[in-house]
């Protein structure tokens, strides 16, 4: 499961001097941070990480902003976990719809390819055509048990 967790370092973002951008950028690379100022002005990242649970991901989460420290110029003032989803609801954010390939289609309708392809083409399945490829929303289509 995805976590976000949104950590504050007990340092003032100077925006005369953005070199701790770069510097955490670099340090927290592998969690694909989002470094800024927090909405008070002190240091801020927001990364995603892996865990298979909350307790796991926050102390995770507690781990990389205490090896950060050097970096960011201060200890952490802030760490708030919670799960990708909450997260990308709380920012207002839309759930990426489940986007099936024609064969993933046919194979979750019972059908052939070339069926969900006539379907697609009539317009009685709904798609979206990306160059010469079809992609089905799956959100339309039940998954096999």
């Amino acid at each position: 499961m995805l976590f976000n967790a949104r950590i504050e370092w007990a340092r003032r973002a100077r925006t005369d001097d953005t070199t701790w951008v770069d510097a955490l950028m670099d340090a927290l690379g592998q969690w694909h941070p989002a470094v800024g100022a927090s909405v008070r002005g002190f240091i801020e990242a927001v990364i995603t990480l892996p865990a298979e649970n909350l307790r796991q991901a926050g102390a995770v989460a507690a781990l990389i902003a205490d090896d950060v420290v050097p970096v960011a110029g201060a200890d952490a003032l802030v760490i708030e976990v919670m799960p990708t989803a909450e997260f990308d609801a709380r920012a207002g954010l839309a759930p990426w719809p489940d986007m099936l390939s024609v064969t993933q289609a046919a194979h979750r309708l019972g059908v052939s390819p070339q069926a969900v392809r006539q379907r697609l083409e009539s317009g009685s399945l709904t798609g979206t055509k990306v160059g010469a490829t079809w992609i089905v929303n799956g959100q339309r289509i039940p998954a096999t048990t």
